[in-house]
């Protein structure tokens, strides 16, 4: 958790998104080779089975399943993102019911469903135990979770360092997620681990500092303090601005129902 004092004085949110950082993290995914996790999502639902999508956001996990024919059932919370992924659905043609609510609380609106996955959701749950075991409860065939091997957040640690002198947490990690699941649910996940280019990409410095700065907490007078401690880590490629490392080291976690 970020201290309470650094939100209580923050003039954003730091868990907010800006519309266009998932628009063109949608864009990008869309030119990419399919991710690790839809392969063994297309694995678990056969020719015929049926997908639920937990924290859909625009639909990047699952809507390719929907255009491949599938029944698909999306929950999210954030209206923003809801609609997101209501436009993402016409665009590509396709028929998927969304509930806007959060998991695990709207759980008992969603039928049992043969493949159960969540991308990029668990970082920022904070109770994680009923959210896995709602999951694995309506799963008739499997559960998967994509995650990054650690939390986003890790990464921006020096900047919370060097504008608050606050140290953050190095954690957690996708082995934190396995250890979880194995005491809670008795079950031992298998764990794929891969790489893929970043999708988030920079216009400009000004869209860099802006991002960082809302992570950061860091007043919007002071964000010209993040230009020296960011420029060592940007990249540009193609007349695009990267932050940080430009492949990113992700993980799927999932089981299958009869192990």
């Amino acid at each position: 958790m970020i201290p309470q004092r650094l939100l209580d004085a923050a003039e954003e949110s730091p868990y907010g998104w800006a519309p266009w950082v998932w628009e063109r993290m949608s864009a990008t995914a869309r030119s990419s080779p399919p991710p690790v996790t839809l392969e063994i999502v297309r694995d678990l639902a056969g020719e015929d089975g049926s997908v639920l999508d937990v924290g859909a956001g625009r639909g990047r996990a699952s809507l390719p399943m929907a255009s491949l024919g599938h029944e698909l059932i999306a929950v999210e919370p954030d209206a923003g993102m809801a609609d997101g992924f209501e436009e993402e659905a016409a665009r590509l043609g396709v028929s998927a019911r969304l509930v806007r609510g959060r998991w695990p609380e709207s759980a008992g609106e969603i039928p049992r469903t043969d493949v159960v996955v969540s991308a990029n959701v668990v970082y920022d749950v904070a109770d994680i135990v009923p959210f896995l075991v709602a999951l694995d409860d309506t799963a008739r065939r499997g559960v998967v979770i994509e995650l990054t091997e650690f939390h986003p957040r890790v990464s921006i640690a020096p900047l919370f360092r060097a504008v608050h002198g606050v140290d953050r947490p190095d954690g957690p990690s996708v082995d934190d997620l396995v250890a979880v699941i194995v005491e809670e649910l008795g079950v031992r996940p298998n764990v794929e681990r891969w790489e893929r280019p970043v999708m988030l990409w920079f216009e400009d410095w000004d869209e860099i500092i802006g991002f960082y700065g809302q992570r950061a907490t860091l007043p919007i007078a002071r964000r010209h303090e993040l230009r020296p401690l960011l420029e060592p880590r940007v990249t540009e490629k193609d007349g695009r601005l990267h932050v940080g490392d430009r492949m990113g080291r992700h993980c799927t976690v999932w089981w299958r129902k009869d192990q």
